[in-house]
């Protein structure tokens, strides 16, 4: 059925490396969720070309000693009834739904996720902080412009950290005042100093990396609603009950890990995909991409999934300098995944954990409780997730990285300092992140514009440079798809 082909091992038969002679409709470049997406929705005339031995970006998982790690934390939400139905046609049965275990720790407590709605449990003096700053950001008593609060009664309570639970892409994000604030006032202005102070500052610099003042804040969504002040009370007073409703729930693949979503793309792609197809040159002008092996793919229509400042680079000389310094300007942040299997099964019963405080990592995915079969039998796997970047380099590097991580762990309460480690690894994520910062909007605009007069479209999260999850990332290969079909219709017509 369905899931076995989504579990299995990608059939031999789609994957090529056959030289194609004439002109391809549309070659694509990057083999992640976008690339895959948009390979999904266009015909046989489509050629996917991934510089890895397999297809996935950073949605892609490995295997060390019976455990399943994926790259970084991946979990499957969408609030859109299309990705929905793409879930059950590329996984089947394949598919496990459950009710989400976000966490906190600071002050060597656990409270639940998001930080402000459930401040139970804290020290008094951190509530009391809490709570006062977020009457005062709410009334306008403190620093930053008084707000009208009048349209905001019942907002619930949102997101403020960067993991993308809430579904940000589809919103204005785009206003001016978006555009404008910087957001580290944000913070202060939406949530108050307490809050500010004890969550959501020290944890959003420490993946970021850069000053919150550099950031602007689209990314979150353009107007976030104003806290609850009712909500914020309520969870400091007693401790919240379990989240419910649809965004409380995720889904993961039952096996293979987040790269059985993946593989569940090839057996419907009709067009080529090729694998270890490393992409050493793009030459706009004369609709031609020029591969590591020294073929030349000539092509109607491009899709780039690549970081834009590689695709830039890609192009070399033919690009004018004003794009080239609007590609150099954009930023971002990497991750560093460490990834620990432990000989005990019942670490804990939580899916991801933020670490605002002094960890080396920032954020723990529970890999094991995703789906029970990333697990070797009677271990447990997680993941610890490190940004980097030119402003906050690694302090530590290979093994020392994998025993501070270890350190941290046990320092954390994660695990135990008598728990036997089955087995460690890294991966490296160079791209993760974008970052907003004042002049990214601008920078992305300037590249896209010369770009698509080159019949280059740019999609997903590297290539829009925009903050997507993997479902938006999905949306985003549809509509280069549909993109791709309406041009070669203009051309036909």
């Amino acid at each position: 059925g369905a899931s076995g082909a989504a579990s299995a091992p990608p059939a031999t038969a789609s994957i090529t490396t056959a030289r194609p002679a004439s002109p391809v409709g549309c070659v694509i470049i990057g083999g992640g969720p976008t690339g895959l997406s948009a390979a999904y929705h266009l015909g046989a005339d489509t050629v996917l070309l991934e510089r890895n031995a397999t297809v996935g970006g950073w949605c892609r998982s490995i295997k060390d000693k019976g455990f399943t790690f994926d790259y970084a934390g991946h979990i499957m939400f969408s609030n859109d009834p299309y990705v929905l139905k793409l879930y059950d046609i590329l996984l089947g049965d394949n598919q496990h739904w459950q009710m989400r275990e976000a966490w906190v720790y600071s002050k060597q407590v656990y409270t639940r996720y998001p930080f402000q709605g459930a401040l139970y449990g804290l020290p008094p003096q951190v509530i009391k902080e809490c709570i006062v700053g977020a009457i005062e950001s709410r009334y306008g008593l403190a620093a930053g412009a008084p707000r009208c609060a009048a349209d905001n009664d019942g907002a619930k309570v949102e997101d403020c950290c960067a993991d993308g639970t809430t579904d940000t892409a589809n919103s204005d994000a785009g206003s001016a005042e978006a555009q404008t604030e910087n957001f580290e006032n944000f913070i202060y202005r939406v949530w108050g100093a307490g809050i500010a102070k004890h969550f959501a500052i020290p944890y959003n610099k420490k993946i970021w990396t850069v000053p919150l003042k550099d950031m602007e804040t689209s990314w979150l969504g353009g107007r976030v609603p104003l806290p609850d002040l009712g909500q914020i009370i309520e969870g400091a007073l007693e401790p919240v009950a379990k989240p419910m409703g649809p965004n409380a729930r995720f889904g993961y693949p039952r096996r293979g890990g987040f790269q059985a979503l993946m593989n569940g793309f090839l057996p419907h792609i009709r067009g080529k995909v090729e694998l270890n197809a490393n992409v050493k040159q793009v030459l706009p002008q004369e609709h031609m991409v020029v591969l590591a092996d020294g073929r030349r793919l000539p092509y109607g229509q491009l899709i780039s999934t690549a970081p834009l400042p590689q695709l830039v680079q890609l192009c070399g000389d033919a690009v004018p300098e004003t794009v080239r310094k609007a590609a150099q300007g954009l930023r971002h942040v990497s991750i560093r995944c460490v990834n620990i299997g432990v000989n005990r099964s019942d670490v804990t019963d939580k899916h991801w954990i933020y670490y605002p405080e002094d960890s080396i990592f920032h954020r723990i995915f529970v890999q094991g409780n995703a789906s029970p079969e990333c697990n070797a039998p009677g271990g447990f796997g997680f993941t610890c997730e490190i940004s980097y970047s030119p402003w906050k380099p690694l302090p530590l590097d290979g093994e020392e990285l994998i025993a501070r991580c270890i350190a941290d762990c046990i320092k954390v309460g994660f695990i135990r300092e008598d728990d036997e480690i089955l087995t460690t690894n890294q991966v490296d994520m160079p791209y993760a992140y974008v970052v907003y910062d004042h002049a990214r909007a601008r920078n992305v605009a300037t590249v896209r514009e010369w770009m698509e007069g080159h019949d280059i479209v740019l999609a997903g999260r590297y290539s829009e440079w925009e903050y997507y999850n993997s479902d938006h990332a999905f949306l985003a290969g549809k509509k280069a798809a549909e993109r791709v079909r309406d041009a070669r219709a203009v051309k036909a017509g």
